[in-house]
Parts: C-alpha cells; sequence; structure tokens
C-alpha cells in the first residue's frame, strides 16, 4: 500500500515506464497505417483492417494493464483513444472491403467526377451498389 501523500506511478521503475512507453509507440503506429491504409486503392486499403485489429487488440493489452499495475492516467488515455481511432477506422475499411466492387466503382467514379453534381452522382451509385449486394435490400 502506498503513504497517502505519494502516487502509485512513483512506485513504478523506469524500466516499466519505458516499456509501456514503447508499446505506446506501436499503438501509434497502427493508428498511422489503418488511417494511411483508409486513403489507399481498394486492394491495399485491406491493410487499414490489419493494422486497425492489431490496434484494438494491443489497445486492450494496454487497458487491463493500465489497471492491473495502476499504470498513469495517461497510459488509460492513449489506450483508450488507440482503442476507439483503430475500431473506427478498422469498421470503415472492414465495411469498404464487405462491399468490394460497390467500392471499386465507386472510387473510379470518384477519379472521374470533376463537379458537385457527379460527385453526389458518384454517391448515390455507392449506395444503390451497397444495397443491391445485400439480397433482399435491393431497389
Amino acid at each position: 500500500m502506498t503513504p497517502p501523500g505519494r502516487s502509485r506511478a512513483a512506485d513504478l521503475d523506469e524500466k516499466t515506464f519505458r516499456f509501456y512507453g514503447r508499446f505506446t509507440g506501436w499503438l501509434v503506429l497502427a493508428l498511422l497505417l489503418s488511417y494511411l491504409g483508409l486513403q489507399l486503392p481498394l486492394p491495399y486499403r485491406l491493410l487499414a483492417v490489419v493494422a486497425g485489429l492489431l490496434g484494438i487488440v494491443g489497445g486492450i493489452i494496454l487497458l487491463v494493464a493500465c489497471f492491473r499495475r495502476r499504470l498513469p492516467v495517461m497510459m488509460h488515455i492513449s489506450a483508450i483513444a488507440a482503442l476507439l481511432c483503430c475500431g473506427i477506422f478498422t469498421f470503415t475499411a472492414g465495411s469498404q472491403a464487405i462491399f468490394w466492387q460497390a467500392t471499386v466503382d465507386f472510387d473510379q467514379c470518384q477519379a472521374s467526377a470533376l463537379t458537385e453534381r457527379s460527385m453526389q452522382r458518384c454517391l448515390l451509385e455507392y449506395e444503390d451498389g451497397m444495397m443491391n449486394s445485400v439480397p433482399g435490400l435491393g431497389r
């Protein structure tokens, strides 16, 4: 038990802080790779799914370690932020991979769209393509 005037973080050694600091750095790398993967064309966009899943797993591991070892609050915040961001990026890239053909068509349409009206048409075609690929939901 720690004395009342001292925080639990002061009891942790330098090696532990360094390890979890590096671990947080790897989470940031997974976060960046998943974000950058979303910007790539579709076959390479699956990098976002893989990096996002690694970030989610790493975030869970870090969050469990934060509660068990009573790490500083900033470690808790970084683990939660990595979980949320990597989860959103993984969901987005995974959804685009599920609707593969509609996403390929949308990317091609968007690359050739010059006006706002043509961008809206691409988006409507993308929505229609997604709905038509799900049995029972097609228009």
